[in-house]
């Protein structure tokens, strides 16, 4: 008689001394999101490798329109025992998306409450971030498509609004990131076939090996409440509460008063577009046309004034391997093909 043995559990497999949270920060319903596509196949890989992971989904709580309870600041407990925290998120209009940047300022926020309390609160924690771009090739002259280098500007801006933790030590050639197919950059992976593109996934791997290379087992100093309190924050426009307006509260009025509070209190205009257009996809989205057409007023007269960039190339000759890639601008041009900020976003 063959004797049967029982497999273990799928959680079985998992070693628990090891926990990791990934935060998916993009605006977008999961099943359109390149960022939650890519968290879903670095979970399931974190998994199979022994690492307990998590995601929390921004997209679930936007705390950025909400008035009611902070739920998002409930969801940070998740990161109290976590050994590897792990934040993904897109490029709209040349920055980091504001889901992005302001949970970089939340976790700036609770690094300086607890610096106060001569708490390390990210002790021997280890931490990376992932950026989604729109656009990762270009056409030379001889309409040759060309894969163009990512440098890692924008990674630096969500690294320069966090406070001093520890990454992990590069491996790539370039900083994490991904550019999913999409019609402006049509050499990148296919979003549900992630898990079958070679690039993404030797990133993958090399992540995960990095974390656990630099993986030191370690037990918090302090207790959860402590963590939390370190969270909180009594600023009602805190991590950019206000940002944005909830379905049920789009009203003539309240777009009125939200179009002022943002020409007033975000100065960068490429910021200002990432609400205004997140906004107008959000009126369409509630079948409210009048709501949407306010806000691409706005977005209108942003680029109208000239304050988004029109165009961009990259001044130097991509088949130079010397060449230094530099920014410039497109005299003239208004470069479609890098409006992937004005795809239906589905917020």
């Amino acid at each position: 008689m063959r004797k049967c043995v029982k497999r273990p559990a799928p959680f079985e497999l998992i070693n628990t001394s090891m926990k990791a949270v990934i935060f998916s920060c993009s605006i977008k319903d999961g099943k359109n999101s390149d960022t939650q596509a890519w968290s879903e196949v670095f979970a399931n890989s974190m998994n199979a490798q022994g690492i307990q992971t998590e995601i929390i989904n921004l997209k679930k709580f936007d705390y950025e329109a909400s008035t009611g309870p902070d739920l998002l600041h409930e969801e940070m407990a998740k990161c109290y025992d976590a050994d590897f925290i792990t934040i993904a998120g897109p490029v709209n209009f040349r920055h980091p998306n504001f889901y992005l940047r302001n949970l970089a300022r939340r976790f700036a926020h609770a690094h300086i409450k607890a610096k106060a309390k001569g708490i390390d609160l990210f002790e021997n924690k280890l931490f990376e971030v992932c950026i989604m771009l729109g656009c990762l090739s270009d056409n030379l002259d001889d309409g040759t498509m060309v894969r163009v280098p990512y440098y890692g500007r924008q990674t630096g801006t969500v690294k320069g609004l966090m406070p001093p933790v520890k990454y992990i030590e590069e491996k790539h050639p370039e900083p994490l990131h991904l550019s999913c197919w999409n019609p402006s950059d049509k050499m990148g992976p296919q979003r549900k076939k992630l898990h079958e593109d070679k690039q993404t996934m030797d990133d993958i791997t090399s992540t995960i090996n990095a974390f656990k290379d630099n993986y030191v087992a370690h037990t918090p100093k302090f207790d959860l409440e402590t963590w939390m309190d370190c969270f909180k924050s009594e600023d009602p426009r805190a991590f950019g509460r206000g940002y944005t307006l909830s379905p049920d509260n789009l009203s003539e009025e309240s777009i009125t008063a939200h179009r002022k509070w943002v020409n007033e209190n975000i100065e960068d205009a490429h910021l200002k577009a990432q609400v205004f257009v997140a906004m107008k996809e959000r009126c369409i989205k509630a079948d409210y046309y009048e709501g949407a057409e306010m806000y691409f007023d706005e977005q209108f007269e942003l680029g109208e004034e000239g304050k988004l960039h029109a165009g961009d190339h990259y001044d130097t000759d991509y088949t130079d391997p010397n060449a230094n890639y530099i920014m410039a601008w497109k005299k003239g041009g208004f470069r479609i093909t890098r409006a992937a900020n004005y795809r239906p976003n589905n917020y």
